[in-house]
């Protein structure tokens, strides 16, 4: 059985050295991180997958973003424990937290991973829409998500940090 609650304090060296586990140096040096550098995680948003023994197997984090000028939020890292891969708390988590996004009304999401995965999601690849990254890494695996049906008109540009008033945490 899988369990999802939002990350607490405590969580934080195990979310730590699972996203190391999982990401390696790119938990900390790729385009992904250097969209969210500087940003707080979004703490409503921010969830963790709990096994029936209630050890930490997975999590989530958001983090504010922006398109051009346009607000996004930002779907990474995620990230489960290499051994617990398959039994499905990847999938809870992302529909979960973009479950809470669009309650809490969020209408764009960025993210950087693979299509294939997100594509069950509903992402679409963001540069064929017009938004791209500060430079070409990643680009074929940045994608994008409306919330909402009309959430990417108008949205365009590069995809980068926003330091705003969004209640966030560490």
């Amino acid at each position: 059985m899988i369990h999802l609650r939002l990350e607490l304090p405590d969580d934080a060296d195990a979310i730590t050295d699972l996203t190391r586990i999982v990401l390696g140096a790119r938990s900390t040096h790729s385009p992904a991180a250097r969209m969210r550098a500087g940003s707080r995680s979004i703490a409503d948003l921010c969830l963790v997958a709990l096994d029936q023994g209630s050890n930490l197997v997975g999590t989530l984090r958001f983090w504010p973003v922006a398109v051009g000028t346009h607000p996004a939020i930002q779907l990474g890292p995620l990230a489960v424990r290499p051994e617990r891969r398959g039994e499905g708390f990847g999938r809870a988590l992302v529909r979960e937290g973009l479950e809470r996004a669009r309650r809490a009304g969020h209408r764009v999401v960025v993210l950087i991973g693979d299509p294939g995965y997100y594509r069950t999601f509903g992402f679409l690849p963001a540069t064929a829409l017009g938004l791209h990254l500060p430079t070409p890494e990643d680009e074929a695996r940045f994608q994008v998500l409306a919330l909402e049906a009309d959430a990417l008109a108008g949205v365009s540009g590069i995809a980068g940090p926003r330091h705003d008033a969004i209640a966030v945490r560490a």
